[in-house]
């Protein structure tokens, strides 16, 4: 049985990267409980996709309404002119790996943190679990290297010139779908907000689905706000 060590959001400004599903959502829930120091800005959002490369063109609208619509009512800012999404689909043949992806995306977010002089960048990727451990477990170690060795690259490039030393957090990256839905519900997250509730989206119906199937985030659902642009799901 796994005990989940219940993750702590720094109390300190932070840049959070987001893509408005669960996982994002509920670390922008715990980062609105933080109470800001004086004359501290509280978390920043950043929005952006790390889980595929494909029809962006309908995934990044939804996604920014969605980030706005959670940072409005978590009351947090979000930063609009950078973005950690995807290039426009290149031509066959080159497309880099969605790891290559990741890493650019996390350069650019650990970059912009220390242009603002922000310390700590959290990452909520969170591996879904197979039924092969090994493979499992290969999958957030490769996350968690990801962030910590692109933290030291943007680090080493920084402090040339003087900047503060950057560190990128994965505080959901091993916790199970259960472990993430109990703590969703602990939190009360608004999941109407979370971009994936307006299933004709590409995969929307897919992350809908997953999260459906786990009871307490079930429950949530059924008794949500209705969103005007959310379709009815079909489990």
């Amino acid at each position: 049985m796994n005990i989940m060590q219940i993750p702590r959001h720094p109390n300190e400004p932070c840049l959070l990267i987001t893509d408005a599903g669960l996982a994002s959502l509920v670390l922008t829930a715990m980062a609105s409980e933080q109470p800001a120091a004086d004359n501290q800005q509280r978390t920043t959002l950043y929005p952006a996709w790390w889980t595929s490369q494909s029809d962006m063109d309908l995934r990044i609208p939804a996604i920014d309404r969605a980030v706005e619509m959670q940072a409005d009512l978590l009351s947090l800012s979000v930063i609009r002119d950078h973005a950690g999404y995807p290039e426009e689909a290149p031509s066959r043949g080159q497309q880099s790996s969605l790891g290559v992806h990741q890493t650019r995306m996390l350069l650019d977010a650990a970059t912009l943190a220390i242009e603002l002089g922000i310390k700590r960048v959290i990452w909520p990727i969170q591996i879904d679990q197979t039924e092969d451990t090994s493979e499992t477990l290969n999958t957030i170690a490769t996350a968690i290297d990801r962030a910590i060795l692109t933290a030291r690259l943007a680090t080493l490039d920084a402090q040339s010139q003087g900047g503060v030393e950057v560190t990128i957090e994965t505080p959901l990256v091993d916790l199970t779908n259960q472990q993430l839905s109990d703590l969703a519900a602990d939190l009360n997250v608004p999941l109407n907000t979370c971009w994936w509730t307006d299933t004709t989206l590409p995969d929307a119906q897919d992350h809908y689905n997953r999260w459906a199937g786990q009871p307490t985030i079930a429950s949530m659902l059924e008794h949500r706000p209705q969103s005007s642009n959310a379709a009815t799901p079909a489990l």
